[in-house]
């Protein structure tokens, strides 16, 4: 039988700014209260928006955060998606060799593909 990884809910936690930088304070205060609340696993750089604007250290330094509070209490998803698939494969890599237990990759979003119409005759 294979072991469950994740189960229950995850948290898509939002990055709190402090003029124009990340509040890692306050972003710990958060951390520590979903875990004193139950939560059974955080979403960092994920689904809340704020990630498609952040620089690849504010990235790094919010899934350093997470992982320093949450490590063995609940486990930490890192969002490592972008419309940039190359990006997207670094993020990936950069989020396993800082620990992550799992990465959450979106398709690329804004890329629209071409609409051709091809005319066959047969």
């Amino acid at each position: 039988m294979k072991k469950i990884i994740f189960k229950g809910v995850a948290t898509a936690i939002v990055t709190p700014f402090k003029e124009n930088n990340v509040n890692v304070e306050e972003f710990k205060r958060l951390l520590e209260f979903q875990i004193s609340n139950n939560i059974d696993a955080i979403v960092v750089c994920g689904t809340t928006g704020e990630a498609s604007t952040m620089t690849l250290q504010e990235k790094i330094d919010t899934i350093k955060t997470s992982i320093e509070i949450c490590k063995g209490k609940i486990p930490v998803i890192a969002g490592t998606g972008s419309n940039n698939t190359k990006q997207a494969i670094e993020m990936s890599k950069i989020a396993e060799n800082l620990g992550v237990d799992a990465i959450l990759v979106v398709t690329p979003y804004y890329n629209k593909t071409t609409q051709l119409r091809f005319n066959r005759t047969l």
